[in-house]
């Protein structure tokens, strides 16, 4: 199986998604933390712009901004390796942790950055473990109510929902229940989500407008995706909850 592209550049925001191999549920509480504190010094190590973060038991979300062209593939191997050698020594493991190499989509922020925010939020929801985002320890929600700057960072189409953290959380749940009354939507095949305009402009700079291997999948009222023609969902297909 060939390796999957990494489209990056200043400034991208990419949603990740990272497997652990065979989907086995192997994370507990104690790796759960690790893999948290790893995030954390990512974070500070490669001035990552972390927005949100949701880590389940067989895979994890990250959304966060980088400050270079080659710092996604090289957050993404540090944390990786790190987590996976600090892992299968504190768990007597041996072998692969990890599901290929992680995957990512860059995202359009105004077009599509409140809604990858709620996604990452209602995925222990949807899998059936809380009822609200506010009752999971491992994702960044309870520190985005309190807009916490030691574990996220605020970007500018949150801080446009209201004039303070109250009213701008309250905005922001109106937001969740919105989307969770959609299907849910993964985007870990995808290349690129947004308007068309920014997907032409995203397969142009990464000479991929005369691509025919690409498949097109409606999200929404003038939101796009673009994922390869071999793997993704057929053209306005959802996608159901991921898995713990």
């Amino acid at each position: 199986m060939s390796r999957p592209p990494r489209f990056s550049y200043v400034g991208a925001l990419h949603h990740v998604t990272l497997r652990c191999n065979n989907r086995e549920f192997l994370f507990t509480e104690p790796s759960l933390r690790l893999f948290r504190d790893i995030l954390r010094n990512a974070r500070a190590k490669f001035s990552l712009s972390l927005y949100n973060y949701c880590l389940m038991t067989n895979h994890v979300h990250l959304l966060f901004a980088v400050p270079q062209e080659d710092t996604l593939s090289k957050a993404m191997h540090w944390i990786g390796y790190t987590f996976s050698r600090k892992f299968n020594k504190l768990s007597g493991r041996h072998g692969h942790l990890w599901e290929n190499r992680f995957r990512s989509a860059i995202v359009e922020d105004e077009c599509y950055f409140l809604r990858c925010m709620t996604y990452l939020d209602l995925n222990p929801v949807r899998a059936g473990i809380v009822t609200s985002p506010l009752d999971y320890e491992w994702c960044g929600h309870r520190a985005l109510r309190v807009e916490d700057p030691a574990e996220l960072d605020l970007h500018p189409c949150y801080l446009c929902l209201g004039d303070g953290p109250a009213s701008r959380y309250k905005e922001y749940a109106r937001w969740l229940k919105v989307e969770a009354a959609r299907p849910p939507v993964s985007l870990a095949n995808e290349h690129f989500v947004g308007s068309a305009r920014f997907v032409n402009r995203m397969l142009k700079k990464f000479g991929l407008d005369r691509c025919k291997a690409l498949r097109y999948s409606q999200l929404g009222p003038g939101i796009i995706s673009v994922s390869p023609a071999h793997g993704g969902r057929r053209f306005g297909q959802a996608e159901g909850p991921d898995s713990r």
